[in-house]
């Protein structure tokens, strides 16, 4: 039986599911994708550390203890390709393993370089150790968010009994940095309905509230630590917190109100005709509360893994 990791390699976390050809999920976890450069203290040894490319560094939560000057924000698609080794590395420590199969995804926008991010994973190296892996795998961001809304509604684990067969919707992932929609005729997609925009994800969200805090306290912070406040409401300076949930709900409602006209814009008069609009990715947090018409459907948990848990489907399929 074969072994497969599905790694949605995302700009604000990576969510990854890892299991066997015969569909059985054994973990699934997250981290954020935070990169941070550090030095080699000779004196103390510390396996967190990772060399790469003439540098050493912090990855995920090691990473976000670091000061701000020392995190590596991933902003752009060259980056997210140069640091996906280290972001793949650190998951492959957390499952101890090696897979046979990789399944990651790329937004529609980013397809194009599909070729080369797949390279980075198929073969890297990382502590002057070279790493392969024998199948990867990438398919387009929200691919695998189609795979498992088919298989689980949105009631995962639990497999759903409502046939999507003759089914209209649009599916949204919202990621941190880019936004992929598709569109579902009678149960099915192609590439040709897939669209892929960058920079109109929870990213927007963060840079507002990144240019807040140094409005209101003269700090300069990157976009992760910006995410946090978003998904605690507090920033936290020097011992004290400072209360921004309001402002928080403020822009959260108007990126909310620029997304439903952003799906206007693209499908036009079709939306009339569709039965729901599926909304999955990190983003979805934001639509929780805006659900009781049952036009806009949010998964109920786990929505985050979405396009990872149908990553791992589709890996399942090839082996």
């Amino acid at each position: 039986m074969k072994k497969i990791l599905s790694i949605d390699i995302g700009y604000g976390h990576c969510k990854i599911v890892y299991g066997t050809s015969d569909g059985t999920i054994i973990k699934k976890f997250k981290f954020q994708s935070a990169i941070g450069v550090t030095k080699k203290n000779p004196n103390v040894p510390d396996t967190r550390i990772y060399d790469y490319k003439g540098h050493s560094y912090y990855v995920g939560e090691n990473a976000t203890a670091l000061p701000s000057e020392n995190r590596i924000d991933i902003k752009e698609y060259k980056a997210l390709e140069y640091y996906t080794p280290l972001l793949l590395h650190h998951a492959l420590k957390q499952i101890d393993s090696h897979p046979d199969i990789i399944v990651a995804g790329l937004s529609v926008s980013q397809i194009n370089s599909s070729g080369h991010f797949k390279e980075a994973i198929q073969k890297y190296t990382i502590d002057n150790k070279e790493y392969t892996i024998d199948e990867v795998f990438i398919i387009p961001q929200g691919a695998g968010s189609k795979l498992t809304i088919d298989k689980y509604g949105v009631n995962f684990p639990k497999e759903q009994d409502e046939f999507l067969g003759q089914t209209n919707y649009v599916g949204v992932d919202i990621g941190f940095n880019t936004l992929d929609m598709f569109l579902v005729k009678d149960g099915k997609t192609s590439p040709a309905l897939f669209e892929g925009i960058e920079k109109e994800g929870v990213m927007k969200i963060a840079t507002l509230l990144a240019k807040k805090v140094h409005e209101l306290h003269g700090r300069t912070i990157g976009l992760h630590e910006a995410e946090q406040i978003l998904s605690t409401g507090v920033y936290k300076l020097r011992g004290q917190k400072h209360d921004f949930k309001e402002y928080n709900e403020e822009i959260k409602k108007e990126y909310l109100k620029d997304l439903l006209k952003l799906i206007e814009t693209k499908y036009g008069k079709i939306i009339d005709q569709m039965d729901f609009i599926s909304v999955t990715g990190g983003g979805a947090a934001l639509f929780k509360s805006d659900t009781k018409d049952g036009f806009i459907r949010v998964p109920k948990d786990n929505f985050e893994y979405f396009n990872s848990i149908g990553q791992f489907l589709f890996g399942c399929k090839k082996a």
